[in-house]
């Protein structure tokens, strides 16, 4: 199955029967492995006013149709690793709803309110919140504030925290910053201090990357770029690589690189959070082949911080992946994947040499924007060699990071077994659990009148091997 993450917009256009065509194709679930993220929970809660029964309903509607995509497939972040578990969306926007006033009041007291009824635990409670309270910032962190370089933008990030450099003081002062940036237009006099280096919207266009712009501005300041990491543990509530994701986005937006609205009034919320969403939805989509969004800046931010970070998630229009399925992903039988690849092998076009660590040739390969039974996207053709296959389908994953869900492989062995039925060890369609971590896995292996076809996973790599009829000695 190919994993496709779709943004918010798309989802809930499809729902109000936009994008007919791409909810015709998507909704090939042999082909297609949706996964949604709690970045939608995240999308479905801003929308959240007035808790009316109407809007009640409109959000029951929301949930229900990302449960019909998806089969409740979630991406979530436990700040040590993004996993893919199942969960109802309506259980985690209720967790959404639950943790709100914390963020609405982010303090110390508010912290540890929950410890408040139970008295066995007042006086540790008591002693550890007054010992965090005491406790000054890190150095580098109160070196920053002491800047003049960094200290406007500090003390416009945390508000009077140069009053009260303590970890009180920074728990009361990111209250302060989370709520301005968030519900307020706080974040647009950020970004206009941050562009004082000089530079905007104005100075991009297609032909420039948008990071060599930035970079190039601070050299000529001749001034150091504002390193978040310096001053974050990038590790703490997100894994790093997913920090590294949101980070770079934040900073093209912060850059005035297609630029996020940032306006409140009565009808309409666009702050931070918005940004901070879009973000995250880039992040969570790395684990998949394809990203489909219909928001143009998510489109051109989330493409250039894939290419400074070389993940190779395919980010799409709707049109354009309509564009690109049709092109390369309509195929559907057995026979029609196993006749293409021949075919692309014959012509022999987009091959390279493949070598081993040794620098010995091994044969070549080709990174195909096809994926053959739905799963496999590169081709290697080994040297003539008695003893080896006359191909080799690989995946080549988007990212280091990358996730291979349980539901592609009984895909994938589903297809195979539908056409070739029982292996020559007994078995056919896959078995829950068959699969163990980090143990190799000899897979299914099915003689057929044209040769040996396996599938097997060999440190860590899925791959399936064409082994064809030898012609007899004479």
């Amino acid at each position: 199955m190919i994993k496709v993450y779709l943004d918010w917009n798309v989802m809930s256009g499809m729902k109000n029967n936009h994008f007919q065509e791409l909810n015709d194709i998507i909704a090939n679930k042999e082909k297609f492995l949706l996964l949604y993220s709690t970045s939608h929970i995240g999308d479905i809660f801003a929308s959240i006013k007035n808790h009316s029964d109407e809007e009640q309903k409109l959000i029951k509607e929301d949930l229900d149709y990302i449960t019909s995509l998806t089969d409740d497939l979630c991406l979530v972040n436990n700040s040590k690793e993004v996993s893919l578990s199942r969960y109802e969306p309506g259980e985690l926007l209720d967790d959404r709803i639950r943790e709100a006033p914390i963020f609405s009041n982010f303090s110390l007291d508010n912290l540890f309110s929950s410890f408040d009824e139970d008295d066995s635990m007042n006086g540790i409670v008591s002693s550890l919140k007054n010992m965090l309270s005491s406790m000054p910032l890190d150095f580098a962190f109160k070196e920053a504030l002491n800047n003049p370089e960094s200290a406007e933008m500090l003390d416009k990030m945390f508000p009077g925290l140069k009053d009260n450099p303590t970890m009180e003081g920074f728990f009361q002062s990111f209250g302060k910053m989370f709520h301005n940036l968030n519900e307020k237009e706080d974040y647009k006099d950020l970004r206009d201090m941050v562009q004082q280096i000089g530079v905007n919207s104005g100075h991009y266009n297609e032909n420039k990357n948008p990071f060599d712009v930035i970079d190039k501005a601070y050299e000529k300041k001749g001034l150091e770029k504002f390193d978040v990491d310096k001053y974050f543990d990038k590790t703490k509530n997100a894994p790093a690589w997913f920090n590294d994701i949101t980070n770079e986005y934040v900073l093209l937006d912060m850059h005035g690189f297609k630029a996020d609205k940032v306006k409140v009034t009565e009808k309409e919320k666009n702050t931070f959070k918005n940004t901070t969403e879009d973000a995250s939805h880039a992040a969570f989509a790395s684990k998949c082949e394809f990203y489909v969004t219909s928001d143009d800046k998510n489109f051109h931010k989330t493409k250039a911080v894939y290419q400074k970070l070389n993940i190779h998630t395919i980010v799409l229009k709707p049109n354009e992946f309509i564009d690109y399925y049709n092109s390369f992903l309509n195929i559907h039988t057995f026979d029609e994947h196993f006749k293409l690849i021949i075919e692309l092998i014959k012509r022999g076009e987009n091959f390279q040499d493949k070598f081993y660590k040794n620098n010995e040739q091994f044969g070549w390969v080709s990174y195909t924007p096809q994926y053959f039974f739905n799963f496999f996207n590169r081709i290697m053709v080994p040297k003539p060699n008695d003893d080896n296959a006359l191909f080799i389908l690989g995946k080549d994953n988007p990212s280091d990071n990358y996730i291979i869900a349980q539901e592609e492989v009984e895909a994938t062995i589903k297809m195979f077994s539908d056409k070739l039925s029982i292996d020559k060890y007994g078995k056919s369609n896959y078995e829950v659990e068959e699969i163990k971590d980090n143990e190799d896995w000899i897979g299914r292996s099915w003689e057929t009148n044209v040769g040996l076809i396996e599938i097997k996973r060999i440190n860590g790599w899925f791959q399936m091997y064409f082994y064809p009829i030898k012609e007899k000695e004479i």
